[in-house]
């Protein structure tokens, strides 16, 4: 486990009397809910990009009351590696994933029980936890002719060979509830990726038994794009997943607060928005001037809405940490292809799935009512990864297996504005590498430098300095490597 040594003596005395006070006092501990989006860029709330197309008041209002992070990023520009990364502490390139991610729900788990959660850590604080939505990170299924468990495909072709040979009949095995989650309601990897159905706990939500083929749009005027084929349970509609993992990250905040008030509960809720295909329910459509992704951006913000209020109506919002973020950069077209005007990623480079800024960089907003003064921005580097040895160090929970070797504690940063993280190492969908060490960005294809970025004098990576900078490059170049192998 990482320790800074930035801390200032004022911080760790607070740090560590917080810490106290949550092992004599468990009502002092605070709750913890992470928001996060499915693909939703820099350049998507308002708060960040006062021109976006999108309506984001509730993100808006929440910055206002938190802390608005300009230089956060996650480990990896695709879903399933940055998802790893979140809840293990770890780059996912250190697991079995070395690029792209996973292509269906039936995948075998990438996050092993040798590993210490970031769900295990907090239920070894005593808090009830729970995971509500979309999990992308593998689980067993058994097979119906063989005892044994399914073998998903192994590439996206498109979306074709889907998996047929699945029991839905019996339990689920090596899901969330094996990894420190007391409760989970999924999708297995997305609503876009089969098999198409609700999983509680270790149980489908029905029977999947209608096949459905790629690209079946199910309704009318409703996108299917990157739909992949596969076992669907009866009445599916993609523009109801929203709000059904919404209405049950409620259900599991008002259960955890019915049950024990003073036990605390950590709820960790990635959403399918605004991952394509963009099905914003009815409610929703039409609400931004952005596409149908613009409005999926504003289902994500309602969502983020529907949890305020509920903080609010249990009185409990004062402290809970509600972290709101997303697993990567955007995608820069809705559906149908069209821009909109809209800059899903602000003025940065790139987009989801590559190693510049736009893949990467994306938004972050922390409130925490009784600790942090709201309306300030945070210009200090910090990854998602870096919540796994922040809330250890918070709560005094050390893993007790892998994880955490790449997280930092970013409290002094949360806290008092203080710079903590120096460098980080960043992932693309192929499997490239980009090292960042203060301003400096070296980006690699092939293990071959090729671009190389001043982002305190260039943050949207227009000049390429590969060619006047040689020592800078030979730093991050070994920096890079001593990381990958230490």
């Amino acid at each position: 486990m990482k320790y800074s040594f930035f801390w200032g003596v004022n911080a760790l005395v607070f740090i560590l009397s917080l810490s106290i006070n949550a092992q004599n006092t468990k009502s002092s501990q605070p709750n913890v809910i992470i928001i996060m989006a499915d693909d939703m860029g820099y350049g998507d709330p308002k708060c960040y990009n006062p021109e976006s197309k999108i309506p984001t008041p509730n993100m808006d209002a929440l910055s206002e009351q938190g802390v608005l992070f300009t230089d956060a990023h996650t480990a990896s520009s695709v879903c399933t590696p940055s998802r790893y990364a979140l809840l293990t502490g770890r780059y996912a390139w250190r697991s079995r994933l070395k690029k792209k991610v996973s292509w269906s729900g039936y995948d075998d788990p990438l996050i092993h029980k040798d590993e210490t959660t970031l769900a295990d850590i907090f239920q070894k604080a005593g808090y009830n936890t729970g995971v509500v939505g979309k999990w992308h990170l593998g689980m067993n299924f058994s097979r119906k002719i063989d005892i044994d468990f399914v073998k998903p495909k192994t590439h996206h072709e498109k979306g074709a060979k889907g998996t047929r040979d699945v029991d839905f009949s019996t339990a689920i095995h090596n899901g969330p509830n094996y990894l420190g989650f007391d409760y989970a309601f999924l999708s297995a990897a997305g609503h876009n990726m089969e098999p198409f159905c609700y999983i509680e706990n270790d149980y489908t939500v029905g029977i999947p038994n209608i096949w459905r083929k790629t690209k079946d749009t199910l309704h009318p005027d409703v996108s299917a794009v990157e739909v992949h084929e596969g076992w669907m349970v009866k009445g599916w509609d993609s523009r109801k997943v929203g709000p059904d993992l919404t209405s049950k990250a409620i259900n599991f905040i008002e259960n955890s607060v019915a049950k024990n008030p003073e036990k605390p509960f950590f709820l960790y809720l990635p959403t399918v928005s605004p991952h394509r295909p963009c099905t914003p329910p009815d409610f929703i459509k039409g609400k931004s001037e952005a596409g149908e992704r613009g409005d999926m951006v504003a289902e994500f913000d309602w969502t983020v809405g529907q949890i305020m209020k509920t903080l609010d109506h249990l009185n409990i919002d004062e402290n809970t940490i509600l972290i709101v973020t997303s697993d990567n950069g955007a995608t820069k077209t809705s559906d149908d292809g069209k821009t909109y005007e809209h800059k899903s990623c602000g003025n940065l480079r790139g987009f989801k799935g590559g190693t510049f800024e736009g893949g990467h960089r994306v938004p972050l907003i922390v409130r925490w009512p009784s600790r942090i003064q709201g309306g300030q921005k945070n210009d200090n580097l910090v990854c998602l990864l870096d919540f796994y040895n922040t809330f250890s160090e918070l709560l005094l929970i050390e893993p007790e297996t892998k994880g955490g070797e790449d997280s930092y504690n970013i409290l002094p940063t949360l806290l008092e504005q203080k710079a903590v993280r120096q460098s980080l190492v960043m992932q693309s969908s192929t499997g490239q590498f980009a090292i960042r060490d203060t301003k400096w960005k070296l980006i690699f294809q092939r293990n071959t430098p090729t671009a190389l970025f001043n982002l305190e004098e260039d943050p949207f990576e227009e000049k390429n300095l590969l060619e006047l900078e040689p020592d800078n490059i030979e730093r991050l170049t070994e920096l890079l490597n001593t990381t990958k192998w230490q």
